[in-house]
């Protein structure tokens, strides 16, 4: 039986931002346990890989029960995109944004992702001192491509990105700054929608009007959903690459050994990404359920009404189904660690990460094989004022050959 705790969560990351130590306590002895969070509510952590792919899965574990739960944080007091609904209504939603991010298209736009990295990597030849790879090349990177994607100019990035950003970081705040970002973006997105509904694109704002029939299950989406849609793509394809591929550059450039590898062989580099996708998930926490009927994880019975929180960061290390969790391995055979989630909320662009960070840090080692941290790995600041972690600062020397 799982013991009630007096442990407030969340747990302090790990060295290097990895996730907290506390979750290889939990894997072992807890891997069901009740905490609290800082506003004194009361919840319940899965670790497990099994028990987290339940809640995952389960229909019994509600999303949109979570996100009407009051207080902030994990998913709290939000319903508005995709991540708060539960089908049927979340299917009319997730469909069309999985045609657009399908495994065809995905193919088609590889090219155009790879060309993007590489010119942004040539391009940091010209910068003075050492470079951030965050402000000068993962920004520049995953703003471009995901303008591009959802059919706006690839120019256009910083005033999306700037925009979406300035909403984020408000804390739900109101003022002149954050209402102009709001109508800028919402005459942006309007804009978007009413040009592709005059010509076709195989953009996502072109799946999302093409691929909307009435009779769609779940129900046919309105243009203000197709916008809150757009919106949450963005912070997904922005802040997500950006940050979780400056995290993963710096695991590469932390371990010059791991660095040597990938630019000696390249081929690794596929396997490499999903590798750092399971050592470094997107977050140490995630987004909260609540449980419509008793239910029972390793043998812990959860009451009906509790709040469930699935760490997939702790499953991603769960020592019953992986050899050697706690290491990083570029070389460990594909395991199908929860790094994408699992179930209706799965990440529906998975293909897509997948290609974005090997051309990230594929085109960077090939343009830069000297490149090195310019500063201690332990003097990178890492952060979690948005999800996924990142790093503030990413300095870096291209370096030459010796």
């Amino acid at each position: 039986m799982s013991r009630a705790t007096d442990e407030v969560f969340p747990y302090p990351a790990g060295p290097g931002g990895t996730v907290p130590p506390q979750y290889a306590r939990l894997l072992t002895q807890e891997p069901v346990s009740r905490v609290r969070l800082a506003d004194g509510t009361a919840i319940w952590l899965v670790t497990r890989d099994a028990d987290v792919r339940t809640v995952l899965t389960d229909p019994v574990f509600s999303r949109a029960g979570a996100a009407a739960l009051p207080g902030t944080g994990f998913g709290r007091s939000q319903g508005t995109g995709i991540v708060d609904l539960d089908p049927p209504r979340h299917t009319a939603f997730r469909n069309p944004v999985a045609a657009a991010f399908s495994a065809e298209r995905t193919a088609r736009r590889r090219p155009r992702v790879e060309e993007t990295a590489r010119r942004l990597a040539a391009s940091l030849r010209d910068a003075p001192g050492p470079v951030d790879l965050v402000a000068d090349y993962t920004a520049p990177f995953a703003g471009r491509v995901v303008c591009e994607l959802l059919g706006f100019d690839g120019d256009r990035w910083p005033e999306i990105t700037g925009d979406v950003q300035t909403l984020l970081l408000s804390g739900g705040a109101e003022g002149p700054e954050q209402e102009a970002s709001r109508t800028r973006l919402a005459t942006a997105f309007t804009g978007l929608l009413d040009e592709r509904r005059s010509r076709d694109g195989d953009d996502v704002a072109g799946v999302l009007l093409g691929l909307d029939e009435p009779d769609a299950e779940g129900g046919k989406l309105t243009d203000q959903e197709r916008i809150v849609l757009l919106h949450g793509l963005v912070i997904s394809g922005f802040v997500g690459v950006r940050d979780l591929l400056a995290r993963h550059l710096f695991a590469v450039l932390a371990d010059t050994g791991v660095r040597d590898r990938l630019v000696r062989r390249p081929e690794l580099i596929p396997g490499a990404v999903a590798e750092l996708l399971r050592f470094y998930p997107s977050s140490n926490d995630g987004l909260l359920r609540t449980v419509t009927e008793d239910v029972e994880l390793s043998g812990v019975r959860i009451p009906a009404g509790a709040a469930v929180l699935p760490l997939v960061s702790a499953a991603c290390r769960d020592p019953r189904v992986l050899d050697r969790p706690g290491e990083l391995d570029i070389e460990r055979p594909r395991t199908t660690a929860l790094a994408f989630g699992a179930g209706p909320h799965r990440c529906p662009a998975t293909d897509l990460v997948l290609v974005e960070h090997a051309a990230g840090i594929g085109a960077l080692l090939a343009a830069h094989p000297h490149i090195e941290l310019a500063v201690e790995p332990g003097d990178v600041k890492h952060t979690s004022e948005l999800l996924p972690l990142g790093v503030a600062t990413l300095p870096v020397r291209l370096g030459t050959a010796p």
